[in-house]
């Protein structure tokens, strides 16, 4: 479904915030798809989603991360949405006590706010898992999302990949901060063409060393490089905004 990818997923989401924190490579990921109300703007969601929202979800000692994603360059069918809010769970109860506190009466009104800048489907929800930390802490990523596909006859498991991508090892291709993470979709995501979702995300400087050695001298080309992976994966680019990292 959209809502998974052109953020999904939203994104990266929690991961980069975990990597941060040093805390668990798994997160349970929460992604809504949403479109921007006519005299609204994303800059208006952030601000609210920083202060408000934030202030709220500190006072109820949620845990986990929330992170706006903004379209950058999105192929379709996957780029209706303005803007794609994720929240990242450590675990279900995580999710089950925030989902509650998001629903009760004290709540209403700050829904009622942010549904009056935009208007969001229901949300789709995947197992990510960190494969590179990070240790860099920013406002802004910069997010290649790869929608990936095995090759016919092959199948990996989601150890098997993350263990492909650390033997990869793109990180040695920037100086900078380079994360890297798997999507497994869960609920409300089935039917989709793809297998599973990579993303690779960092600073701008970052972003940019990584693309111009992977584009550039940086990585094998030709037919025996292409054969040795077993998928192919169709990239899009989102920027990502911090909204609130919390580890309680």
């Amino acid at each position: 479904m959209k809502t998974l990818i052109a953020a999904a997923s939203f994104a990266l989401l929690s991961l980069s915030a975990q990597a941060d924190h040093h805390e668990t490579a798994s997160a349970r990921a929460e992604v809504y798809e949403c479109g921007l109300r006519e005299g609204h703007s994303l800059r208006e969601v952030l601000a609210f989603a920083r202060g408000d929202f934030a202030t709220w979800a500190d006072r109820e000692q949620l845990a986990g991360m929330t992170f706006l994603w903004e379209p950058v360059a999105v192929a379709p069918p996957f780029d209706s949405a303005d803007l794609r809010w994720v929240n990242y769970h450590p675990t279900w109860t995580d999710y089950m006590k925030a989902n509650s506190a998001w629903r009760s009466e004290g709540a209403a009104e700050l829904q009622a706010r942010l549904f009056a800048m935009v208007d969001c489907k229901l949300p789709a929800f995947a197992n990510a898992i960190i494969v590179n930390p990070s240790t860099e802490r920013t406002e802004e990523k910069l997010i290649m999302l790869g929608k990936c596909s095995f090759k016919p006859d092959t199948r990996l498991s989601f150890g098997q990949l993350a263990t492909l991508m650390e033997e990869r090892n793109w990180e040695a291709l920037t100086k900078g901060d380079l994360l890297e993470g798997l999507w497994r979709t869960g609920i409300g995501i089935e039917g989709e063409t793809w297998d599973f979702l990579q993303m690779t995300a960092g600073s701008n400087a970052t972003m940019a060393e990584f693309l111009d050695g992977w584009m550039g001298k940086g990585l094998p080309r030709g037919p025996q490089a292409q054969q040795a992976l077993p998928f192919r994966c169709e990239a899009d680019f989102h920027r990502s905004h911090t909204v609130r990292q919390a580890s309680n």
